[in-house]
Order: structure tokens, then C-alpha cells, then sequence
């Protein structure tokens, strides 16, 4: 009763504020900014319709049941609150209005006695709400269906005390920006705040403790529905709890006050990193938080960790051999198998057999010496976004290598064309590939590069074909030659007889008569066969007397209108051979010429 009492005096004062600024505006209201008179009008008005409203909702909840009775107070509460932000939207139009060098009138008296009717009216208000904090107390009988209520009912009240900080936050800084004396108040919301942060931070490390207590009874009756509903309901509290400690750390920050310590206790509590931890004094506390932990770890276990250091070292050293036999039976295994996969591949499951067994020996350890990860992992989970986002040209060739493993285009010792590089592949990896070149060159190609190419594999293939051309002279005996080609190629131990070899008269060129031959040879012999077939042919071709000739052109001469005066036609003479006509022309050595057609000079 001594709150609406008080309520609807505060209510009652700043009405017969609002009706005296008026008279006063009204009387004084110059020509010049019909806006501003406009907007300031409308803010009042706003302003006294909603103090009645709110005045209306006490009245009305005096005589009120229970519930209604707190509707029609928090509605009368929200009524009040909204018309607190007309008063904040008048004081900042009145500022505007300076900062323009012109004179708002009369509306500045009347929004500084706004402002100063607020002031007081807010911090006896954000008093008697702060003092309802503590009433409430938790249910005797701790049933999940009473804690949920509770639950419910903190959750409002403090969702009331941080509007109201932050109304009152807010109102001092624009009287501060007003001109006028905020001494008292910046006091009084200092301490208020301090005190509600202060009163967070202990509720919600107490709540951890009844959740670590809630969790322990959970582990010895896994199945009780009500621990479960328990430990649903802890979860709750703290994620509120934390919700609204971040709220009043904000406030905090704004106020100029320090907030390290708790916004330190945020990170540790719901394991989020934050661009907070870049603060040197919250980086501090939590290392700080962390050392001292660890020491005093150290003082009660010192015993045990000697032989848990010992034990750990021995399950390292153990894990290490066994991962060294893993690696050799699982390489064997893979040997002796039929399973058509790559090199790669077989090295990676090789790799990766090892890496795991390391690893688990790794965890086993860490699990004996009784170190917790966690706090350690929430530090590295910015730094791994640091690393990653630096090394994001790697895990680009790490995608491509794993592109490169699943769809096989090439293995080690494969001769492929990859990325403008033609060589040996000596060696792979998810990174990269390393390719060994004919003039014994090592190139190391990232794999994004060669996946994001045309591959080549010519030896992809157990059996290649190797494609020559072979060209004789008109006046050459055809059937002889292809006669001898045939015996060159049946003749070579090395070419395949499934798919019997080709040779076919295949173009009847401007200078040659070209046949094409092309055998069937295992992929290691191709070279082998491509030169000792070239070597065999021209060899065979001069025991035979089977001209291979030369390029040439027929050039035409004429004399005026008449008919040509000679011609010379193809022969097959030897290069560097001299020819004398009629007419006294001496031929050249014919030239390697690019095209066949003929070259007319009128003379």
C-alpha cells in the first residue's frame, strides 16, 4: 500500500508539472520553428496521456484480485516507463534545438523539470523494485513445477530492474547533457547497479554448484524423472542468469565502472569466446583464474600426479610402438590385397591406422593424469579461426587432394600432364604433388592447381599404342614398303601381337606417299619401340632402296602472255642435288616449306 501510495503522489506531481509547463509554453511560443513547436506539443501530450494512463491502472488495481491486480500494475508500470522516453525524446529535441543556435523557449524549463521530477521519481521506484529481490524465496518444497514458477517470477523482476537501470542510466545523461546536477543519482545507479551485478554473479555461481550437485545425483539415478527436470530447470537459471549478468555488465561498461571480472566469469561459464577475451584484463583474470586452479591442482595432488606423469609417459611410449605395428600390419595387409586403390590412399590409411592409435594413447593419458581440456579449448577456438582463415589456400589444396584421392586420376609412378608439367609422379600428398621430369627436374604443383586442370595419364593404361608415320616416294614400290614395315613390326619382340599392330597407306601427301604404323606395346616399353622402330625403318628403307623424300614446291615460270616456258615437276632427288635446264636455270636445294601450293612469277 505505502508503494501505490507513494506511486500515485509521484503520478499526481508530475501531472501538475505537465499542466503548468503547459500554460507556460502556450504563453510563450515564438513564430519562429513551427516544427519544433509542432513536435514538442505532441511529445507533451503523449507524455500526460501517458502519466494518466498509468494512474488509471493504480487505481484500478487497488480493488482488484490478485492477478488482475498485477496486470493492471505492470501495465501501469509500462505506461510510466513509456512516458520516461518522451521525456527523453522532448529533452534530446530540445538539445537538437541548441545545437542549431536557436532558442527553444520555454520548452527547456519545461523539460528540465521533467527530467528532474523523473530523477527522483524513478530512483524511488527502482528502490522499492530492487528491494523485492531478496523476498521472494525459493519454494520449500523444491518440486520442478514450484521452481519453474519461481523461475519464472525472478525472471520478470529482474527483467524489470534492468529496464529500469537502464531508463535511469539514460536519464542521466541527457540531464548531464541537459546542464543540470547528476551527482546524486549517478551515485545512487552506481551503487544500485554494482549491487544487482554483484547479486547476479553469486546467483549464478551458486546455481553452477546446485547444478554440479543435481548432475552428480543424475549419475547415480540416471532415470529419475524429477533430477532430469531438476537439471533442466538448473540449465534454465543459468542461461537467464547469464543473460542478464551480460545486460548489467553492459551497464556497467557504460557507466565507466569495471566490468572485467564478470564479463571473465561469463566466458567460464558459458564456454563462448568472445571479442571480450581480447581484452588484456579479461584475458588476464582468465589466465590468472587458470593458473591458480592449476596450483592449487598441484599442491593437493603432487603425490599422484609423479605417478600419473609416469603412467602417462608409459602409456605414450606404448602407444608409439603399437602404432609402429598397427602402420606395418596394416601396409602389409594392404600388399597382400586385391583392392584396387592408390598409392595415396594406401598411404593414408597406413598414415592414419598410426595417427590414431597415437592419438588414443594420447587421450588414454590425458585421461590418467586427470587434466580437463575444456577451458583450454574455448581460448583455441578463436585462434583455430586465426589459422584457418590464414591458411585458406591450403585447405583449398587439402580439398583438392581429397578430390584427387576419391576420383584416382593418377597414382605414383604414373607419367601424366598435369598443370602444364609433364613428368614422372615421384611422390603425394593432400597438399601437394611432386613430379619428377624426363631432364630429372623435381616440381612440387600445389593440388588445387592440377585439379583445377586437364589431367593427362598416358599411362593410366597396362597397354599403349605408339603412333608413327612413315613417308616414301611416289615412284616407290607401295606394297614392298608396307611389306617391310610389317616385318619390322612383327619382327620386335616387344610389340604386342592382341591388338595386332596397323599399318595402313593413310595420306597421299605433296611430297610423300605416308603410310601410318602403329603397334600395340606394353606401357613401360613404349619408348623403347617408338625408337627402335624409327631406327629400324630408315635402316631397312636403304637396304631396300626405298627413297624417304623431302618437302618440296614447283615453282612455274612465264614469259608474257605466252604459255609457261617450263615446268618442273616433282622428283625425288636427293637433297642438295643441281639441276641445268634449256634455259640455263640451275635448281636449288628444295626448301622445308609449310604449304604445297604453287608460286606463279610473271617475268
Amino acid at each position: 500500500m505505502r508503494i501505490r501510495a507513494k506511486f500515485t503522489l509521484l503520478v499526481w506531481f508530475l501531472l501538475g508539472v505537465c499542466a503548468i509547463s503547459a500554460t507556460q509554453v502556450v504563453a510563450q511560443q515564438s513564430k519562429e520553428g513551427p516544427r519544433f513547436e509542432e513536435q514538442a506539443a505532441v511529445l507533451d501530450t503523449e507524455i500526460r496521456a501517458l502519466i494518466e494512463d498509468a494512474q488509471e491502472f493504480r487505481d484500478r488495481a487497488e480493488g482488484a484480485e490478485d492477478n488482475f491486480a498485477r496486470i493492471l500494475n505492470r501495465r501501469a508500470e509500462e505506461a510510466g516507463l513509456d512516458a520516461i522516453e518522451k521525456v527523453h525524446d522532448l529533452t534530446r529535441l530540445v538539445i537538437a534545438r541548441e545545437k542549431e543556435g536557436q532558442d527553444p523557449g520555454s520548452w527547456r524549463g519545461r523539460a528540465a523539470e521533467l527530467l528532474v521530477g523523473m530523477q527522483t521519481g524513478i530512483q524511488d521506484y527502482l528502490k522499492k523494485v530492487l528491494s523485492r529481490k531478496g523476498q521472494d524465496a525459493t519454494p520449500d518444497e523444491p518440486v520442478p513445477a514450484a521452481l519453474a514458477a519461481y523461475e519464472d517470477r525472478q525472471t520478470e523482476l529482474w527483467g524489470r530492474i534492468l529496464r529500469l537501470l537502464e531508463t535511469s542510466i539514460t536519464t542521466m545523461s541527457l540531464a548531464r547533457d541537459f546542464g543540470l546536477d547528476v551527482g546524486a543519482q549517478q551515485t545512487f545507479i552506481q551503487k544500485s547497479l554494482t549491487d544487482a551485478v554483484q547479486f547476479l554473479s553469486l546467483s549464478l555461481e551458486g546455481t553452477l554448484e546446485q547444478k554440479d550437485r543435481i548432475e552428480k545425483q543424475l549419475a547415480v539415478l540416471p532415470d529419475d524423472a524429477e533430477v532430469m527436470a531438476k537439471q533442466r530447470l538448473a540449465d534454465l537459471k543459468v542461461r537467464r542468469l547469464a543473460s542478464n549478468l551480460s545486460l548489467a555488465s553492459a551497464m556497467l561498461d557504460r557507466m565507466g565502472l569495471d566490468d572485467a571480472r564478470y564479463r571473465q566469469q561469463l566466458i567460464e561459464v558459458t564456454g563462448k569466446v568472445t571479442t571480450d577475451i581480447f581484452d588484456w584484463e579479461v584475458f588476464k583474470g582468465l589466465v590468472s583464474r587458470w593458473l591458480e586452479n592449476f596450483g592449487n591442482w598441484l599442491v593437493d595432488n603432487l603425490p599422484q600426479l609423479i605417478f600419473k606423469v609416469l603412467l602417462f609417459l608409459l602409456v605414450l611410449w606404448i602407444a608409439q610402438a603399437v602404432s609402429r605395428l598397427v602402420r606395418r600390419l596394416v601396409a602389409e595387409g594392404l600388399k597382400s590385397s586385391n583392392l584396387n586403390i592408390s598409392q595415396l590412399l594406401k598411404n593414408m590409411i597406413v598414415s592414419t591406422a598410426g595417427s590414431l592409435v597415437l592419438l588414443l594413447g594420447l587421450l588414454f593419458g590425458l585421461a590418467q593424469l586427470g587434466i580437463s581440456v575444456g577451458p583450454l579449448l574455448a581460448g583455441l577456438g578463436i585462434a583455430g579461426f586465426i589459422v584457418g582463415f590464414a591458411l585458406q589456400d591450403t585447405l583449398g589444396n587439402f580439398a583438392a587432394g581429397m578430390m584427387i584421392l576419391l576420383y584416382r586420376p593418377y597414382d605414383v609412378g604414373d607419367i601424366v600432364e598435369a598443370g602444364g608439367i609433364f613428368g614422372k609422379v615421384s611422390h603425394m600428398s593432400l597438399v601437394n604433388t611432386t613430379i619428377l621430369t624426363f631432364d630429372n627436374q623435381t616440381l612440387v604443383m600445389p593440388n588445387s592447381k592440377i585439379w583445377g586442370d586437364v589431367i593427362k595419364n598416358v599411362t593410366a593404361q597396362e597397354k599403349r599404342r605408339v603412333d608413327m608415320t612413315f613417308g616414301i616416294g611416289y615412284g616407290d614400290d607401295i606394297p614392298k614398303a608396307e611389306k617391310v614395315l610389317t616385318e619390322i613390326l612383327t619382327s620386335h619382340d616387344k610389340v604386342l601381337a592382341d591388338p595386332a599392330p596397323v599399318v595402313r597407306l593413310h595420306t597421299l601427301n605433296e611430297s610423300s606417299v605416308d603410310f601410318v604404323v602403329r603397334p600395340w606395346v606394353k606401357k613401360e616399353d613404349y619408348w623403347d619401340v617408338y625408337w627402335d622402330v624409327t631406327r629400324a625403318v630408315k635402316i631397312r628403307f636403304d637396304e631396300e632402296d626405298i627413297s624417304i623424300p623431302f618437302p618440296q614446291r614447283d615453282i612455274h615460270v612465264y614469259s608474257g602472255e605466252q604459255e609457261p616456258l617450263t615446268t618442273l615437276p616433282p622428283t625425288t632427288r636427293p637433297p642438295g642435288s643441281i639441276e641445268q635446264d634449256a634455259f640455263g636455270w640451275r635448281g636449288a636445294q628444295a626448301s622445308e616449306v609449310s604449304d604445297s601450293e604453287d608460286e606463279e612469277t610473271t617475268g
